[in-house]
């Protein structure tokens, strides 16, 4: 009875805590400040500069929306084979973030009317593994992967796009879904073809498993593409 009583209280001051945020006049343009420059500055980070526009946060719904978004590459990084390298300019147009609780991860969804990606050529390989030696110029760092999991651990996310481009081609519809099912395990998932695979955190690599095929993939860039995979194949002879 005690413990009703206490979960009763909690859930009503919670309540309350809520409505006053809620209510206050300053509550909402500080959290869209605070957003704004979140947002700047985990992209600096990576070497990106962004634009934002019309930015727009509820707290209840807990929804933000904007007209637009560019990411855009100016520099390259200090960690060369950092798998954000493989991104030059992001623009997402008339996007939503919605956010609700479930009963083991915080639903999120990303629904944008365009989202347009330009990013550089990759060669993807059926691989085992990759030797050290190749691992400085391969597109993954460890850091990133755990950077991702402790940001997103979470989290079961969706991501809409009505109109998708990629390199300038259109991909029609996007519908994805993903979630870590472990520290070092990503699956993602496109609900409409049932389709999945499975990004897995290794030693010296992103190991992508696609699921129902039993095939092993990995990426790499071009220039090391040539160089890399004559070695592989006669490895594996």
């Amino acid at each position: 009875m005690k413990l009703f009583k206490w979960g009763s209280i909690l859930i009503l001051t919670g309540v309350l805590a809520l409505g006053v945020l809620t209510l206050h006049p300053d509550t909402v343009p500080q959290l869209t400040t605070n957003f704004r420059k979140n947002l700047i500055r985990s992209f600096k980070d990576s070497g990106m500069q962004t634009q934002l526009k019309n930015l727009d946060l509820s707290i209840w719904p807990p929804l933000i929306k904007w007209s637009f978004l560019k990411i855009e590459r100016t520099k390259s990084l200090d960690l060369p084979n950092s798998w954000v390298q493989i991104f030059k300019t992001i623009e997402l147009s008339d996007c939503a973030i919605s956010v609700w609780p479930d009963w083991f991860y915080l639903q999120v969804e990303l629904h944008c009317t365009k989202m347009d990606v330009q990013h550089v050529p990759l060669q993807w390989s059926p691989v085992a593994s990759l030797n050290s030696t190749y691992a400085s110029e391969f597109f993954f760092t460890r850091s990133d992967f755990r950077n991702l999991e402790s940001k997103q651990g979470w989290w079961n996310t969706t991501i809409k796009a009505d109109h998708l481009f990629l390199n300038g081609e259109a991909r029609g519809f996007l519908h994805l879904r993903y979630h870590f099912i472990s520290q070092t395990e990503l699956e993602i998932e496109w609900p409409d073809s049932k389709e999945k695979i499975l990004l897995s955190s290794e030693a010296e690599q992103l190991r992508i498993h696609k699921q129902g095929t039993g095939k092993n993939f990995g990426f790499l860039n071009p220039s090391l593409y040539n160089e890399i995979m004559p070695k592989i194949i006669s490895s594996q002879k």
